[in-house]
């Protein structure tokens, strides 16, 4: 074709011939980019994980590779696994699979398979495995914004060398939701069907469902990489909007109230307790703790003679450095976070 032929072609095959250079450009440009960044991640998280490995915290993301071409952009592995010698603990997990929209930037999801084996230093270890292992995110350019995780079928067993037996576990549905809230944090969590049990033995009590909802002050920050710890909550404070336990038979709990931990991890607060079906309560409790007995048939006394011989008390609960109170008497101390 020669150019006084191309020059004579008309405006609209003129314009359909730019438009179809300038589609074609953009394409190459586009997919140099992507694969340029696919390359990039590969590098960066590898080289990220090396330099942790000197710091005593190190990980490993077998068979790594990003897919997703086109309008996706994931990381992929076949097997993870963490290793903290700091604090004496490693972990180790499925394959991985996550993925994030070219067109939606900030945002991504991670899929994560079982089986999942955790150890801690001295002793402890945790096996679990589900059916799906769901989490998000959600980011600006000031950091993670909000961030959920959701699973199903969730099933485990928990070891430690202070106890003789290990605890199963189980779960058919939960899931944690994590949002800042200017500088504070808030948080909400879901188990369905919690189901806890002796090692090889049965169910200690009916499956329970477990809700929470509340915010930590001044702890937005929890949400970056790297800001959780063992011991984060410890000088926290916040407002406890509400916990609700329902096990079933009409046996139901709510607490709410204002809570501070000390440097210790021991918790105080004012709390404001709801429990129903009392006698029910106390029935299947003694069942569970029979050295019990006597303790649990004097917090259901006290409380029906709050409640003025009623099935159904709402009662002041005071927990001042870890020791929980009801009207002066101390009926239980909490473990240190």
């Amino acid at each position: 074709m020669t150019v006084t032929a191309v020059a004579n072609r008309s405006p609209v095959a003129r314009k359909f011939l730019w438009l179809t250079a300038g589609v074609v450009l953009v394409g190459g440009l586009y997919s140099a980019g992507w694969f340029l960044a696919a390359d990039q991640i590969e590098k960066r998280l590898t080289a990220f994980l090396t330099e942790r490995q000197a710091s005593g915290l190190g990980g490993e993301c077998t068979d790594m590779e990003v897919r997703g071409f086109p309008f996706r952009i994931g990381l992929f592995c076949n097997e993870v696994r963490l290793d903290d010698r700091r604090r004496g603990a490693s972990a180790s997990f499925g394959a991985l699979r996550s993925a994030a929209q070219v067109y939606q930037p900030g945002r991504a999801v991670i899929e994560l398979d079982g089986p999942a084996e955790i150890r801690v230093s001295p002793g402890v270890t945790v096996s679990a495995d589900w059916t799906l292992l769901h989490a998000s995110l959600a980011a600006t350019l000031s950091g993670v914004d909000r961030t959920s995780l959701a699973y199903d079928n969730l099933t485990g067993t928990a070891r430690s060398p202070l106890a003789d037996k290990g605890l199963g576990f189980g779960a058919s549905h939960g899931e944690i939701h994590l949002r800042r809230n200017g500088g504070d944090l808030d948080a909400a969590l879901s188990i369905d069907k919690l189901d806890l049990r002796p090692d090889q033995g049965p169910s200690l009590a009916p499956p329970a469902d477990i809700a929470m909802d509340l915010t930590v002050a001044g702890k937005a920050d929890w949400l970056q990489a790297g800001a959780f710890s063992p011991d984060m909550l410890r000088g926290a404070s916040g407002e406890l909007r509400q916990l609700t336990l329902d096990a079933g038979s009409g046996m139901t709990a709510k607490l709410s109230g204002p809570f501070s931990v000390n440097d210790q991890g021991l918790i105080s607060g004012e709390f404001s307790l709801t429990i129903a079906n009392i006698d029910a309560w106390r029935e299947n409790l003694v069942k569970i703790a029979p050295d019990e007995t006597d303790l649990v048939n004097n917090i259901a006394n006290m409380l029906n003679a709050l409640a003025g011989g009623r099935n159904e008390a709402t009662v002041k609960l005071n927990v001042r450095d870890g020791t929980a109170f009801l009207a002066f008497v101390p009926v239980g101390v909490l473990p240190a976070l």
